[in-house]
């Protein structure tokens, strides 16, 4: 309520300045006395003074506000920049590991970047910018630096649909390292899957290298999958049955890479 009224006064802070003038106007022209106007000037002034110094609070509290909100604009932009600045920093890194990893293997790969991540025809999938215009095909093999993700499961011209390894129906052969026992995997939940069809007495300890065993001819042999996180035993079928953890998060992917030519890794 006082605020709109100082809004208002000061929106009209003319007019009373005019009906004060008026009124000090005929108050000198009705009283000469030399004493008594000085003390109605110093009166006048208090009163000046007093009915001024709401304007100028509200004055000062309006250009703190209006500071304010350019301040608090300007923090916006800037955490908007750092947070673009980041984003780069991490792209730069992912391509610098593309990059490495592509040097070291003699494998015909073609990068692709990741333009969709969801679920697909009720398959969990994402999609990529590569397409039959750059050689790729169904089936072909899908990874990171760090392993398997997926592999390609419908083409158009510009872009594919990926297969990923978190969908329930994704199976790939994987070998273990260094007994070289294989098996079957299966995605579980939470970046683990599940390893079947693993002889009983085959040497396999937390720790152990897992990669892709070469059994199909979708995936190359020897591509790294994942690391062994625990072992147990299925009496029921007398089989283990064995957990890796893979280390992308399928996610948060934004570069990976398509085999459309299978060769051997160095």
């Amino acid at each position: 309520m006082l605020t709109k009224l100082l809004v208002k006064t000061q929106k009209n802070k003319h007019h009373f300045t005019f009906i004060l003038s008026v009124i000090l106007s005929f108050f000198l022209i009705y009283n000469s006395d030399s004493n008594q106007l000085t003390q109605f000037r110093l009166t006048v002034n208090k009163i000046t003074t007093y009915i001024k110094s709401p304007f100028t609070r509200f004055n000062i509290l309006a250009k703190a506000a209006k500071e304010n909100d350019i301040l608090r604009e300007q923090l916006i932009v800037l955490s908007l920049e750092k947070e673009t600045l980041i984003e780069y920093e991490v792209e730069n890194v992912k391509l610098k590991e593309l990059l490495e990893f592509k040097r070291e293997t003699t494998i015909d790969l073609i990068s692709a970047k990741v333009t969709n991540m969801g679920l697909t025809s009720n398959l969990l999938s994402m999609t990529v910018d590569v397409g039959s215009d750059d050689g790729v095909k169904k089936n072909n093999a899908v990874l990171t630096p760090s392993g398997i993700i997926g592999k390609i499961y419908v083409v158009k011209k510009k872009s594919s649909i990926v297969q990923l390894i978190s969908d329930p129906d994704f199976r790939i052969g994987v070998r273990f390292l260094p007994s070289g026992t294989t098996g079957i995997l299966r995605w579980r939940a939470n970046n683990i899957c599940d390893v079947r069809e693993v002889y009983k007495n085959s040497e396999i300890n937390v720790g152990d290298r897992v990669i892709t065993s070469g059994l199909s001819d979708i995936f190359p042999a020897d591509l790294p999958v994942g690391t062994v996180t625990s072992v147990t035993h299925d009496r029921s079928q007398f089989q283990k049955i064995v957990s890796l953890r893979i280390e992308d998060n399928l996610s948060s992917l934004i570069f990976v890479f398509v085999i459309i030519n299978e060769g051997t890794t160095k």
